[in-house]
């Protein structure tokens, strides 16, 4: 691809303003692809990168982890991947040589950078990415679904951290993309039962479709009743946290059941404060959840064309490219209404 060639870029320069620039078709190295962008997502951690709220983030920064792509030029090293193919993107870059790394943790890599936070993301027309960060999807995937593999590999992920999901009572609270992909998640891995927690009825219902057993909505009814009335006496035995609302994370202390799990895989932005004595004396195992590993992205993108994830309300917008900064402005005026976006480059109608 000619060096001449331009390509339509949004990179985020300060809080709330996003600018649509024309800049030079990357040039690849030996052992890159270059993609051509179909569709891409908008996550909760681009909008905290948009609001000026994500801590590990320099402005000016291009957004964007969650993809689907098509190889269009492949460097003089790649053996895995041909122009053509219909590919998605792993977005973590690892160092490799950490510990963890050595141990095949590289989503806790101790030099960890994220595509679209710590580097440059997809949300321009062509992306240059390592050919060991590409996973191949079928040809006739649809691009929505491809895009999806990334928020679905963080849930395969996180049930993944405990050993009590099959055959368990499991809580998740939060019903947005990622907590209803969690729950899919959870009852993809064995799960007896899921009650499912929010504010939001609507998100509640679709929760209800997505698989979950029960549904509590929390502005009537305490997180702890809630969990007694589904589950009985043995409670739950894995809750996981996907909302990351401090107020919320001392109601699920209260709720857990000695000798259970508690999964924290929504994003904190602020610190919480609580008693360690409701972990430490009830033998409480709080567990941290990050991304996934290179197995849970096979899986997720396994489950997607299969047809077993439920998605028909998943993607709640679609807007073409040329519109982001609109879409973006919605999303920030509307965000009891945004599910999961998703950003076309051609001239996708709205939905």
């Amino acid at each position: 691809m000619s060096k001449n060639k331009m390509m339509k870029t949004a990179r985020v320069y300060e809080p709330c303003r996003i600018v649509m620039e024309e800049e030079s078709i990357p040039e690849i190295t030996e052992t890159q692809v270059l993609l051509k962008i179909l569709c891409f997502g908008v996550c909760g951690s681009d909008m905290q990168i948009y609001h000026g709220k994500h801590k590990a983030v320099t402005m000016p920064v291009v957004m964007g982890h969650e993809m689907a792509a098509v190889a269009v030029k492949t460097g003089a090293c790649v053996r895995q991947f041909k122009e053509g193919d219909k590919v998605t993107v792993e977005p973590q870059i690892m160092c490799g040589s950490c510990y963890p790394c050595l141990t095949g943790r590289f989503n806790v890599c101790e030099n960890l950078k994220v595509m679209g936070v710590h580097v440059d993301g997809c949300n321009r027309e062509y992306y240059a990415v390592e050919e060991k960060f590409l996973h191949h999807v079928p040809s006739d995937m649809e691009p929505e679904k491809a895009a999806l593999a990334e928020p679905l590999a963080v849930a395969v992920g996180c049930v993944g951290r405990s050993g009590r999901i099959q055959g368990g009572n499991v809580l998740v609270v939060g019903a947005g993309t990622i907590g209803n992909l969690v729950i899919q998640a959870a009852k993809a891995a064995g799960a007896k039962r899921v009650l499912a927690a929010d504010r939001n009825e609507e998100r509640l219902c679709y929760a209800k479709i997505c698989g979950a057993d029960d549904t509590a909505n929390t502005e009537s009814v305490e997180l702890k009743a809630a969990v007694e009335q589904c589950f009985g006496v043995r409670k739950a035995d894995v809750i996981i946290d996907c909302a990351a609302v401090p107020a919320v994370f001392k109601q699920i202390l209260l709720a857990a059941r000695p000798d259970s799990d508690i999964i924290l895989t929504g994003n904190y932005k602020e610190p919480v404060d609580f008693e360690i004595p409701l972990i430490q004396r009830r033998e409480i195992n709080l567990l941290g959840h990050m991304m996934y590993v290179r197995e849970d992205f096979e899986t997720a993108i396994r489950l997607l064309y299969e047809g077993k994830i439920e998605i028909s309300q998943t993607v709640s917008q679609r807007y073409p490219f040329s519109r982001y900064p609109e879409a973006l402005e919605f999303a920030d005026r509307n965000p009891e209404k945004v599910m999961k976006m998703i950003i076309y480059m051609g001239e996708q109608t709205e939905r």
